[in-house]
């Protein structure tokens, strides 16, 4: 049974209240804390003795697997039965084990940041009570590889983001000869295809650019340079519009039409290249036709590529143009299919 927020705060704290044994606890009293606890987190300021009423008879049933020992003492005074019981010293049910450690599997993938990697000791103990539960072995597998260069600057780029610093960056393209230094006003990171990106302002080159992390040497925050606010783009809006991470700030959609042969057009149709992906026409030899709405960059090309013969671009012209052009160099590597390095 899923719970909000201001519930669950009032259950613990009418809990609470029941665990200090040394006071007496009537329904007002037990209003009155659950009404403090919820101004000072939440501004509420107002619970109703209803609302507490139900509240006890929650934890009471087992929809929650609490079955708190409540009782009424004198007919007005409430406890808990068992001076021991507490629903935070409560077993997890097999169902709380089962979602924590598809969580746990899942945070442990984001162990570049340092707020996850500060938390390594309490992920520890959860890991070890539900060890401790229950057999268990890891079945959730995701696609990561932490020995990627740039995974240690993940928290401290995030934490400028969130501070507005202005930056310098040593960086070092795979096209350059020598690191040179960015300066950069930071806005958003984004992964893809197992790399991680910083999008943010060059101030020198008065533009929005996109730098994979693992090119980066070393970070600062700038002195020199002030922080330029975004005003360029949304950032889910910027990032909606295409497939990876390269654009320009100015570039627009392009609704791009596609044929993928009956080999393909099962897992196309089943793992869309594009959120935008509509479904035009299947043809009688289990082929299909599709549209995506989206800006044409090297990502979307090396998505196209991937497919080799499974895949035809229909349209525009120039789209269709610029992929045959990779088709027919690719093939010319292949004139003589015999030939041996």
């Amino acid at each position: 049974m899923p719970l909000n927020r201001n519930t669950l705060m009032r259950l613990r704290t009418i809990d609470a209240c029941l665990c200090r044994r040394q006071r007496r606890w009537t329904l007002e009293d037990l209003r009155t804390a659950c009404e403090a606890a919820l101004y000072e987190y939440e501004g509420i300021t107002s619970v109703s003795k209803r609302t507490i009423q139900r509240d006890i008879e929650l934890m009471r049933s087992g929809k929650l697997g609490y079955n708190a020992p409540i009782i009424v003492m004198e007919n007005r005074y409430y406890t808990y039965e068992d001076p021991d019981f507490s629903i935070t010293q409560l077993p997890l049910s097999k169902q709380d084990i089962s979602e924590l450690s598809a969580a746990m599997e899942i945070i442990r993938h984001y162990g570049g940041f340092r707020d996850m990697a500060g938390q390594e000791d309490i992920l520890a103990r959860i890991q070890d009570k539900i060890q401790s539960s229950e057999s268990h072995r890891q079945v959730v597998f995701i696609d990561t590889n932490n020995r990627l260069k740039g995974l240690d600057f993940l928290s401290v780029l995030y934490d400028h983001i969130i501070r507005k610093d202005a930056i310098e960056v040593i960086y070092q393209s795979f096209k350059a000869r020598r690191p040179t230094c960015l300066f950069i006003s930071p806005y958003l990171l984004k992964e893809y295809n197992n790399r991680w990106f910083l999008v943010g302002y060059n101030h020198k080159k008065h533009d929005i650019q996109t730098i994979a992390l693992d090119r980066i040497f070393k970070v600062v925050r700038s002195s020199r340079t002030p922080y330029k606010e975004n005003t360029f783009f949304e950032p889910e809006q910027y990032l909606d519009d295409m497939v990876g991470v390269t654009r320009d700030i100015d570039s627009s959609p392009q609704e791009i039409t596609i044929r993928i042969d009956s080999d393909q057009a099962p897992y196309v149709l089943t793992k869309p290249i594009h959120h935008s992906q509509q479904l035009i026409r299947e043809n009688n030899d289990g082929s299909i036709v599709i549209m995506l709405n989206v800006i044409p960059n090297h990502e979307l090309e090396r998505v196209i590529l991937g497919y080799g013969r499974h895949i035809e671009v229909v349209s525009p012209p120039e789209i269709r143009r610029h992929i045959a052009n990779h088709v027919k160099t690719s093939a010319s590597f292949y004139k003589d299919a015999d030939a041996k390095a």
